[in-house]
């Protein structure tokens, strides 16, 4: 019977010493949104997050732009200048009317 008790007194204080996370440590925790980064094949780099109905971009460090969805898919954001496009999980980036670079990272 004292070996039953030592046992689950053990086992008590085994799981008690396990710490939980704080429910802001959890991942996702506190960003809904998070940032995904890419690189572009012209050298730029982004840091985009996906908010619906627009994107949040910075580019190459710069301040973040918004970049309202275009469509009722929300696979492309522009501000008429700048676009990103994803398309089955890629992602590319145009400005103006060159064509757009291909983007690697998420």
């Amino acid at each position: 019977m004292w070996r039953e008790l030592s046992i689950a007194a053990i086992s008590v204080l085994t799981l008690a010493g396990f710490e939980h996370p704080a429910s802001g440590a959890a991942i996702g925790a506190g960003n809904p949104h998070p940032v995904s980064e890419y690189t572009c094949e012209d050298g730029t780099r982004l840091a985009v997050r996906l908010l619906g109905d627009h994107a949040s971009v910075s580019i190459n460090g710069a301040t973040e732009i918004e970049l309202p969805a275009m469509g009722p898919d929300g696979t492309t954001y522009s501000n008429g200048q700048q676009t990103i496009t994803i398309v089955q999980g890629k992602l590319t980036w145009g400005i103006g009317r060159a064509v757009p670079s291909a983007c690697t990272g998420g």
